[in-house]
């Protein structure tokens, strides 16, 4: 548990809408806040060989006299030995290994502001102090602070009766059709980083795991400000309301104080419990303070290790979505009224999944209440709500699979950039996921046709075809050169790289299902590669990338640093976790 005095300055945002005026919000173009907690530096340091090592690392920060002489001091640890000073969160082994594999050990490191004219004076002097002391330094990144959003005025969506409150919204995603196929299971279980959740609440009582909770702002779950009760009760509710799903585990993690405030580095402990008890998903109604490294490595562990991960884009009515929601490992969800059109609130563009209602939802409230709020917060968790009945009929269903199947079941509601995908259906997901009755879905999409190749350079083929057909949709496309799988996408076209110049290949495309099912191969097509391959190919979406392969955007040559599968909202400059600017 983090020490009083340090979250007492902690501040982080909830995305929740009121009659009042808002607060400016982070938006993921600015891609890094100037606002941080003084006196606070996060630092990742790369992971040494042996576990041996892990323990005279810490030992070495926590002992260091020229650290100590500089005037930093160990606040806390997300992986360390516990030393005395702080209690280190309890990991799972392979959960633990897994996390400090994606982060590096993560330290919390505080000094006096007094002693340095600026942050990045501290963030140098700390980087020469590690360096000194044989540390290889990942990243040294400021604390950030975020803050609440509110909208200026709730949308026009008429009162209703009690009874009816929740019947726009889930007709709308097809919700009741969906429980014909199941309303949930206390197996499943959704971790709700937010304010808490009221436990005593007689819509939630019998749903909420309190054992399995834990708050890493004060001494307990309970929800004293009111957003994390709301949105617990969108995901899974019972008696006078109903959630999403009617029956669910849902894990009360309390990243953001009773006055709605929070970390950074507050939210990827919670990340990290979260994907410790195993969650099947994240719902993140909160948003803001720019791109951060540790934040995006958290996200990534806990995709990888199963959790889906669900987060706001944000309340600005902005073209660009805010971060958590823009970090790839995310499914980020926009608000749309009762009338199916975007909520003027909602900020879309680049990287938006899906959409669901987010104005005027009706839903619990603590001490027995209920009541009405709008936000892209409040559209999120009618989508975590869905993905937890498509894991109530698939618990291996994969994050990877899940999105893919919110993405091709979703109606259809405008242009991309606006709507995304288009607005989330909870019966034809569930229906995806296997929950079709029989056995699920054992329907082949049809073959791609028409591959053709649209281009090529001395170590790279660029393919396209045409869609494929599917009974409940094609979740994606498998690229094969020869009889080896050599890239798998989305959409109907890539870039196949790393190969050699002067070269003749060939390539076939088939399709897949959610449920495994896989088409029979498109037509086959050859190509020869270049002589000349001097020159990097500029970026494109849908190629893999290895390591050390060199693109041009933007004028500049980038080099990769993680094997992947480029997609758009990754482009060089928005992601240096995966390129490096040459």
């Amino acid at each position: 548990m983090m020490r009083k005095y340090a979250i007492s300055m902690l501040v982080a945002i909830f995305l929740v809408a009121s009659l009042f005026a808002g607060v400016s919000f982070g938006s993921s173009a600015q891609g890094h806040s100037t606002d941080y907690i003084e006196g606070q530096l996060v630092v990742s340091i790369a992971e040494p060989p042996d576990v041996n090592s892990i323990q005279s690392a810490d030992h070495t920060l926590m002992k260091s006299v020229s650290l100590t002489k500089s005037g930093f001091t160990i606040a806390d640890s997300l992986f360390g030995q516990d030393m005395g000073t702080f209690s280190v969160q309890q990991l799972d082994n392979d959960v633990r290994a897994a996390a400090i594999e994606q982060m590096g050990l993560v330290y919390l490191i505080e000094y006096s502001v007094n002693d340095y004219k600026s942050i990045d004076s501290a963030k140098e002097a700390l980087q020469t102090t590690l360096d000194d002391l044989g540390l290889e330094v990942r990243y040294i990144s400021e604390n950030r602070k975020v803050y609440a959003l509110e909208t200026a005025a709730l949308e026009d969506v008429s009162v209703q009766a009690i009874h009816n409150n929740q019947r726009w919204h889930y007709d709308m995603i097809k919700v009741q059709q969906a429980w014909g196929i199941t309303t949930g299971s206390s197996s499943v279980r959704i971790g709700v980083l937010d304010t808490g959740i009221d436990s005593n609440h007689a819509s939630l009582s019998n749903l909420v795991n309190t054992s399995l909770g834990r708050s890493f702002v004060d001494s307990t779950t309970i929800d004293r400000h009111g957003h994390g009760t709301h949105v617990a009760g969108t995901i899974a509710s019972y008696g006078s309301v109903s959630g999403v799903m009617q029956n669910a585990a849902l894990v009360p993690v309390k990243v953001l104080s009773d006055s709605g405030s929070g970390s950074m580095y507050g939210i990827q402990q919670g990340i990290l419990h979260a994907a410790n008890i195993r969650a099947d998903v994240i719902n993140m109604s909160l948003g803001g303070g720019g791109y951060d490294r540790g934040m995006d490595e958290a996200i990534q562990t806990a995709v990888g290790l199963g959790t889906i991960v669900v987060a706001a884009t944000g309340n600005d009515g902005l073209p660009s979505i805010s971060y958590p929601a823009a970090y790839s490992g995310s499914i980020a969800v926009g608000s749309v009224t009762s009338s199916r059109t975007r909520s003027s609130f909602s900020n879309y563009g680049t990287g938006l999944d899906v959409m669901a209602p987010g104005s005027n939802i009706y839903s619990t409230y603590p001490n027995g209440q209920y009541t009405t709020m709008s936000g892209t917060s409040m559209a999120t968790p009618h989508v975590a709500g869905v993905l937890g009945l498509m894991r109530s009929v698939n618990p291996s269903l994969t994050p990877a699979a899940a999105r893919d199947i919110l993405r091709n079941t979703a109606q259809p509601a405008g242009s991309a950039n606006q709507y995304g995908y288009g607005i989330v259906d909870a019966y034809a997901a569930v229906q995806a996921a296997g929950g079709g009755g029989g056995g699920g879905d054992t329907q082949a999409p049809s073959a791609p046709g028409n591959l053709t190749t649209t281009g090529k350079t001395g170590t790279s083929v660029s393919l396209s075809w045409s869609a494929s057909t599917d009974n409940v949709g094609v979740t994606a496309y498998e690229v094969y050169q020869g009889s080896s799988l050599a890239a798998t996408v989305t959409n109907t076209s890539a870039t196949i790289t790393g190969l050699i110049p002067n070269t003749t290949y060939t390539f076939t495309v088939k399709a897949t299902d959610a449920a495994g099912n896989r088409s029979a191969a498109s037509n086959a097509v050859t190509a020869t590669t270049d002589s000349d391959s001097s020159q990097p190919s500029s970026w494109a979406p849908g190629v893999s990338y290895k390591i050390g392969d060199e693109v041009t955007y933007g004028g500049a040559t980038y080099k990769c640093l993680q094997a992947h599968t480029s997609m758009v909202g990754w482009e060089p400059a928005n992601v240096p976790a995966l390129w490096l600017k040459k």
